[in-house]
């Protein structure tokens, strides 16, 4: 019998500790006399002795058998995730065209004016229909440019997808990242309509710093148009998460936007969290950035405080992301085919196109889809990989360095929470 290299110990009263291991997601209390003796045998080698005890700690994987390598578990789980078929998520800008130049938009070099084409637009739904025999669930991300630049695009697919769904009994769900300038009564009615489900809407704090960093294309403010499109289309909207940018420029300022929303009645269904600016494709001034550790701890705070609890508690990953899955592609408006939205746009990262059969023989692709955190340092003998699956494909790749979950910094932190919070409902 060994321990767990997944085990977290975390004080949180003079009787008992909180048990945590990332592997199995279990957590527990654990009394100071069970304590002692699960630290003896880690410490010294001491029969634990408590038939109990030990129960308790192999269902929860505290403890494993000695034949059990914990990094063939995370592996194995790693490939049934990553190579399933049975789920297709598809990111699909059907424009590049903006009508915001936001200050830090990693798009804002390849922005230009091209609408999806009807052919392009029939390549998606064949592939779509091709593969529906084997699908449970398919998943759809409108994403930009601006999607609503697009909102006849997004109807044609949208309904033809939701044909093929209902037709075949596969779970459809839709989801939208939009400035909210154009979020209207009238398109939120178009989108409900089409069974969009989530939106996300991005407003930088105050009215000030926003209309600094996400102004229009002519330099025209914004805030207050997407703030009165939230208010006036309260009771049309889908679940909404309102995404604040942070960096050093408006840090100081960006919890503001609560106020706002109280202001104007809409806090209730809006929920508004905090997305961290960084410098990809050399967007933005490195030095304007906060490192993951500054902006996991600002992050967690402000998401205390506005009781957005629920997201916290961590989950296993299969992979990190849709990147690094092989039914995840982000599809351009000219049928690109990426395997993340950071890459839509340069073409030298396409890793093939809609219009034509795909070629496996990619060496972005490959460096996506090959990639196993169990075998390489750090991230082989982390304690959180389970949870964090070697951070962002995106910026490994790119950069070379590991972006880690933020949870690398704030997990005590969480698991104490969420402890509180149970003791609090009991």
């Amino acid at each position: 019998m060994k321990v767990s290299k997944y085990n977290h110990i975390i004080p949180f009263t003079e009787e008992k500790s909180i048990a945590y291991n990332a592997l199995s997601n279990a957590l527990a209390f654990m009394d100071n006399e069970s304590l002692e003796k699960y630290n003896q045998f880690v410490k010294n080698g001491v029969e634990i002795g408590d038939e109990q005890l030990v129960k308790n700690l192999l269902h929860g994987s505290f403890l494993l058998d000695d034949n059990i390598d914990e990094l063939d578990i995370i592996r194995h789980r790693m490939l049934m995730g990553r190579y399933a078929t049975n789920v297709l998520t598809l990111t699909i800008a059907p424009t590049s065209d903006c009508n915001f130049r936001c200050t830090y938009c990693y798009e804002k070099s390849v922005i230009n004016y091209i609408y999806m084409t009807e052919s392009i637009q029939d390549a998606i739904v064949n592939f779509v229909d091709s593969q529906k025999t084997n699908l449970r669930e398919l998943s759809v991300v409108w994403y930009g440019g601006e999607p609503l630049l697009a909102l006849d695009i997004i109807e044609n697919l949208s309904r033809q997808f939701i044909h093929i769904c209902e037709d075949m009994d596969i779970a459809y769900s839709s989801y939208m990242i939009t400035n909210g300038y154009l979020l209207t009564r009238n398109t939120l009615e178009i989108l409900k309509e089409l069974k969009v489900s989530f939106l996300q809407v991005t407003l930088d704090g105050d009215l000030e710093h926003h209309n600094k960093r996400r102004p229009l294309a002519n330099g025209s403010p914004t805030f207050e148009t997407i703030l009165n499109n939230l208010k006036e289309g309260y009771d049309l909207l889908p679940r909404v998460s309102l995404r604040v940018n942070i960096d050093h420029d408006n840090v100081s300022v960006a919890h503001k936007i609560s106020s706002y929303l109280e202001e104007a009645r809409i806090s209730d269904k809006i929920i508004p969290y905090y997305g961290c600016v960084r410098s990809d494709n050399e967007c933005y001034n490195d030095d304007k950035c906060l490192n993951t550790c500054e902006f996991a701890e600002l992050e967690y705070n402000f998401s205390m405080e506005m009781g957005n609890h629920k997201n916290y508690y961590p989950i296993n990953k299969a992979s990190f992301c849709c990147a690094d899955r092989v039914y995840g592609y982000v599809i351009s408006a000219d049928g690109l085919l990426y395997k993340c939205w950071s890459d839509i746009g340069n073409r030298a990262r396409s890793v093939g196109n809609i219009l034509y059969p795909f070629n496996y023989v990619n060496e972005i692709y490959l460096k996506y889809m090959l990639f196993e955190p169990m075998s390489f340092s750090p991230c082989k003998d982390c304690n959180i990989l389970p949870i964090c699956m070697g951070g962002c494909p995106f910026q490994r790749i790119t950069t070379g360095k590991q972006q880690c979950s933020n949870y690398k910094y704030i997990l005590h932190r969480c698991l104490t929470d969420v402890v509180h919070r149970l003791q609090e409902k009991l």
